[in-house]
């Protein structure tokens, strides 16, 4: 119900059919006046007008030519019948074409009952009064039939209340309707926006060839998304050309290098700064190989050229022997790395594309944790789902930092003097990527732990499909 009212569509429907009532409202009103105040009021006037002219016939000349007024009234033709009772002062009724009447007076105008019977058939009728007490203390009732306008204005009331509820029902019932058609469109170009902002480039949306106004805007969106991919996957292709050409420059420099260092170190009288700077140079020319190397994987990955070598893996295991490979260089620092994972924990995994994620996180967590802390790795299913995690108690990440992690060379505050380039966790996202699964940050208080929700069933490739919590 939230969602329905906030939906645009729907609170205009609701607004077009309360103006909608109101509209019916002032025309019923109209015709409520045209038909029911204004000959009402007409009768009233009459009435009392009527009134008081035979009550001033009884005062001048007494009851009975108050008695021929009414008489002479009563076969009058008119419109509207003339009702009438004369009542003498000892409670004789002196003469009477109502059927019963009030037992007291009334201060005002009256409506009362003045049914008819015609050959045995009841007729009904409703008459407004006036009813007077005479100075001599008889009494004199003067009216005429209102029934046709107490009739209108019941077909108007009953009318009314039907129509109003009828409108407002049917609004609600089509603004949901219409909120329902428009929000289904609405959300196809949502989930295709989505859909490209976690990647996947190649997200269209459905076009139904009705040429209305959201066809068109689907058609205008899937150009701008057309270009979009075209000119991002010439970035790609010139990032990817780049890296391959400088990658056997970049081999050749390293091995002229490891010559040039080779000589330096049988050349007696070269000096120890030299070689030293040319050892270094060396240093610095293999890290450029790994970067360009890991840039050209993470591009690979995310734009889907790398497939997926899915096959029925032993989760612990895949973990012991990640434990394992970085055993040692905790227990140099005095690091606890505790495995927390039980079998039977088989999952369908690329193994080397995880075992280089959970390498690259447990990594980042060695790098950023003092000597003496804790690292733990823990494995398990929850909901069907795997979930794989590395949690320790190191600075952890501030919450600006949580947005931008996965960026390629992206630097957090916490890392500054951390070796490293800032591209492991742009794998771990990569990976995760191909594997349809998910990469959540949490403050582990102190630290951060990191997980890798994997889904029950492997999806296949799905660049973004679930895309990347943070």
């Amino acid at each position: 119900m939230t969602r329905l009212l906030r939906s645009l569509s729907f609170r205009l429907a609701l607004t077009y059919a309360v103006l909608f009532s109101l509209s019916v409202a002032v025309l019923f009103g109209a015709g409520y006046w045209w038909r029911v105040t204004r000959p009402m009021a007409e009768v009233r006037a009459r009435v009392e007008t009527e009134a008081g002219e035979i009550g001033a016939i009884y005062r001048k000349s007494g009851m009975a030519a108050a008695q021929d007024a009414l008489d002479r009234r009563a076969h009058r033709s008119a419109a509207r019948a003339a009702f009438h009772v004369l009542v003498a002062p000892d409670g004789e009724i002196v003469s009477a074409n109502l059927p019963s009447w009030p037992p007291k007076p009334g201060r005002d105008l009256t409506v009362i009952e003045a049914d008819r019977f015609v050959d045995g058939f009841e007729i009904d009728h409703s008459a407004i009064v006036r009813d007077r007490t005479m100075p001599d203390g008889g009494r004199l009732i003067v009216g005429r039939d209102v029934q046709d306008i107490l009739d209108d204005e019941d077909l108007l009331r009953t009318g009314a209340i039907w129509l109003l509820c009828g409108t407002l029902a049917l609004g609600l019932i089509g603004g949901w309707l219409m909120s329902r058609a428009i929000g289904k469109r609405i959300d196809m170009v949502a989930s295709t926006a989505l859909q490209v902002m976690e990647g996947d480039l190649s997200g269209r949306v459905q076009v139904r060839g009705t040429n209305d106004d959201f066809d068109r805007l689907g058609v205008t969106l899937n150009l701008m998304l057309s270009r979009i991919e075209s000119l991002f996957e010439a970035v790609r292709r010139v990032s990817d050309n780049v890296a391959h050409e400088l990658r056997t420059p970049l081999a050749r420099l390293a091995g002229k290098l490891e010559v040039l260092e080779h000589d330096l170190g049988e050349d007696p009288d070269c000096n120890f700064g030299a070689r030293r700077a040319v050892s270094e140079a060396i240093v610095e020319a293999n890290r450029l190989r790994q970067i360009f190397a890991a840039l050209i994987r993470i591009s690979r990955l995310e734009g889907g050229r790398a497939a997926a070598q899915i096959q029925r893996t032993d989760v612990v295991q895949l973990l012991e022997d990640v434990v394992e490979f970085y055993q040692p260089e905790a227990e140099r620092r005095g690091i606890d790395l505790l495995l927390d994972a039980r079998r039977p924990l088989v999952a369908d995994l690329d193994l080397d594309l995880v075992f280089q994620a959970m390498s690259n996180l447990l990594d980042n967590a060695l790098k950023h944790v003092p000597d003496g802390s804790r690292v733990d790795v823990r494995a398990g299913r929850q909901g069907g789902d795997l979930l794989l995690a590395v949690s320790d108690d190191g600075p952890g990440l501030a919450p600006a930092d949580l947005a931008r992690v996965t960026e390629p060379f992206y630097r957090a505050e916490s890392s500054a003097g951390v070796p490293g380039e800032g591209l492991g966790l742009s794998m771990v996202a990569a990976i995760a990527q191909v594997h349809g699964a998910r990469i959540v940050f949490a403050d582990n208080r102190p630290g951060l732990s990191v997980t890798l929700e994997f889904p029950g069933q492997f999806p296949g490739r799905l660049p973004g499909s679930q895309g990347i919590q943070r």
